[in-house]
Parts: C-alpha cells; structure tokens; sequence
C-alpha cells in the first residue's frame, strides 16, 4: 500500500462544484477486471496505528480484488477544502473518501458524490448503520455515502463518589444538579464542569428541552433560538456557574479540552461532558483512578436521554471515478463488522453500525447513546456559524458573564438567519 501525505495549504476555500476521480480501471462497472490502482483519501495526519489497520484493510480487500494497489493520501482536515479544489481543477481526485458528515450535503449538492443507491441496497450489512445518520447522506430518494463513525458526548462521572454518597445516575436536569451539589458538598471540588465554548453539548441541553437551532421554513433556515425552549435549555446550563454555583466560572470562554478534561483525570472535578475518545486522553493525564470512571448520557430537562450530536466521518465514491465497482467494495470492506469494531477501538469514536460495540466495557453506553442521534441544520453555513463565528458559545459566555439570555439568544438568533442562509 502507497502512502502519500500532502503538503499544508495556506488556508481553506470553497470546494468546487466538481471533483474528477482516480483509478484507472476502464470499465466502470469493474466485471472481469480488477483497476490497477485505487485511491483512497483518509482525512487528518495519519498515524503508525492508522497506517497498520489500514494495511490489513487493503489485505482483505484484495481478497476479492488481488491487482489492485490501493493508494492512501492523508488529508489535514484544515486543508479539505483545498485540497478537493485542487483535485477537480487538476483532474486528480479519489475514488473513496472519508467525508465530515457535516459536509456530506453540500457535496451531494456539488455533485461530487456517486449516486450508491444500488450498491448499498444490495449490501446487507447496510441495515446495521445508523439511520438518522444514514440520512444525512441520502437525498431525493438516493443514497450518496454511508455513515462509518461518530462521536456523541456524555457525561463522564466518578462511580465511587457515586456509590459513596448514594447517587443514582442522573435522569433530568433536576437530578444533574442535585447530583453536583451533593459531590461538590461532599468532596470538595466543583460537582460539574459547563465550559461555555462546547456546542455540541449545548445543543444537546437545546434538543432535550424540545428546541431548535434552527428549522427549514419556506426553504430556508429559520433560527429558533429565541424560543422558550432554547432559552430555557441555555438558561439552565449557564446557571450551573451563575445561579445554582457547581460549574466554576474558570471554564467560561473554554473548551472541554481546555481544563475540565485534565481536572477531571486528577480527581478535582466531579463531573464533565466529553466523547469516548476521552478516555485515552485521560489515562494520559493520570489513570490512578480510571477504574472509577463512569459515563451516563446527558438528561432532557423532563426525564430519558437528550439526543446527541454525532460529529464523524462517512466515506463515498466520487462521482468522476472510474472504479466505482472496486471503491464501493473498499467501503464495505472497511466498514465491516470486524474493522469497524478495531476501528472503534483505535480511535475512539463510537460505529455507526448497531452491532459494533466498543471492547472496553466502560464505553460501550456510547454505542447506545449513538442511537439517540440528531444533526444541527445541515447548511453550507454551519462552518461559520459554529466554528468561525461561535455565535452558541459567545451567547452562553456573554449570558454566564452576566447579560440577559433573552437579549442574547435573540442577536444569536438574528445570526442563525443570517449565516445558515449564505
């Protein structure tokens, strides 16, 4: 197997309309023939774990296709978009491709994707994946890329402290904060992290109180931030540091990553909310008491499971490749049950298929919390909605600094009708 790792762009720009494809099989459907070469595009920096799972990936699917030299190339996710670019204009493109889920639609709607309806329909163990994550990549009836792995948030807890003090995991928001209140009275540290900066778990709080981001009205998106539910929802997870005093204020303009996960490997923080790929990066920290970890999903205000976002990647053969056949069996071969499952393990990230869970029993809740899964509004805008401009994070740092939700909720609202309609 060839390995190629391009060279960092400047900066991301606009994919193109088109992308062209690898391969060079000449017959299409790939009968009697097996193409010489097969490129397959992995999103990130690659690593030597990566590399070997990948390696026997290639072994299996030369099973069924023995001439085919399979051609890795690792894509720095900040240079996706350049580097697609580059591809079409060049005539230098993929046959497979790992794809963010999140750009899934505007692809489809680029037409650089390959219509894999049949394919799919015909592999039978297409019926494992995640529906409402398969969802994202079907569109008018077709099917365009499949899910391969996702990572939900939960709430990460201490067992023991748990156990000691008689606490059920809990179920709703009122349990969630009893719960903090008691560990925090109890051991001495904050009983819960509320970092302002983490969208995915303040949709999740938006979600399990019945709000929206946003929704399509008229063929647009219409922001719904400013409704009693979102404002309630953010309200709710602001006053852990404002009004009910388990959250420190230390995390407000913050990220999980940037001292809630760390506090909560050392044992000075009773709670915070993270994905299963959390783990290895804790023991890292320190694993003295990683036996003592737990994991319970976020609650609706009202009782069960709030829905998730599932961030992750979906794979797809572009439209312009020319072993289309080939790259749709590399697909299932990837994504089967037994890769899936090494897959998981390696990096983390939870299947999207329902009979693939994680070996470590400690984050095997987060195959079934995956089931509970929803998407922010897929725009061309999300990007700069989230990442670029922050507006979910800034609203909650303004509000946990002491300004009206309501007031705040309404500008970001105002923002989501702008930036979701580019």
């Amino acid at each position: 197997m060839k390995y190629i790792r391009i060279a960092a762009a400047t900066a991301a720009i606009a994919l193109a309309a088109t992308a062209c494809g690898g391969g060079d099989d000449k017959d299409e459907s790939g009968a009697g023939k097996d193409p010489a070469q097969l490129k397959v595009w992995m999103m990130g920096d690659g690593t030597p774990e990566q590399t070997k799972f990948l390696d026997g990936v290639e072994t299996e699917f030369k099973q069924k296709h023995p001439g085919t030299d399979v051609q890795i190339k690792y894509v720095p996710w900040p240079q996706v978009a350049t580097t697609f670019q580059k591809a079409a204009a060049g005539g230098e493109g993929p046959d497979v491709t790992e794809l963010g889920n999140t750009d899934v639609q505007s692809h489809i709607e680029q037409g650089s994707l390959a219509d894999i309806t049949d394919q799919y329909n015909g592999w039978a163990d297409g019926k494992t994946l995640n529906k409402t994550a398969l969802g994202n990549d079907q569109a008018d009836g077709k099917t365009y890329a499949v899910p391969w792995y996702g990572g939900v948030r939960a709430v990460w807890y201490r067992t023991d402290w748990f156990q000691e003090l008689g606490i059920q995991p809990p179920k709703n928001w009122a349990e969630l904060t009893a719960a903090a209140k008691k560990v925090q009275d109890a051991k001495k540290v904050p009983g819960i992290g509320a970092p302002s900066d983490q969208t995915n778990a303040l949709v999740s709080f938006i979600w399990g109180n019945g709000g929206e981001v946003a929704v399509k009205e008229g063929g647009k998106w219409a922001g719904k931030l400013d409704q009693p539910q979102a404002v309630e929802a953010v309200n709710f997870y602001a006053g852990l540091v404002t009004k009910e005093k388990v959250a420190p204020e230390k995390y407000v303009g913050k990220n999980e990553l940037e001292g809630p996960q760390r506090d909560f490997a050392l044992g000075k923080l009773g709670m915070y909310i993270d994905g299963s790929w959390a783990l290895k990066e804790m023991k890292k920290v320190s694993d003295k008491d990683a036996g003592k970890w737990g994991v319970f999903p976020i609650p609706s205000k009202a009782g069960g499971n709030a829905p998730v976002m599932a961030g992750g990647s979906d794979l797809a053969v572009w439209k312009d490749s020319k072993a289309k056949s080939a790259a749709f069996d590399y697909i299932t071969v990837l994504n089967n049950a037994k890769n899936a499952a090494a897959w998981a393990d390696y990096s983390g990230f939870s299947s999207m298929r329902s009979d693939v869970k994680f070996s470590d029993p400690k984050l095997a809740i987060f195959t079934e919390i995956a089931g509970n899964t929803k998407f922010t509004p897929i725009s061309a805008g999300w990007g700069e909605f989230e990442q670029a401009k922050k507006v979910l994070p800034n609203a909650v740092k303004a509000i946990m600094q002491g300004k009206p939700a309501d007031g705040e909720l309404k500008k970001a609202n105002e923002q989501a009708n702008t930036l979701l309609n580019p």
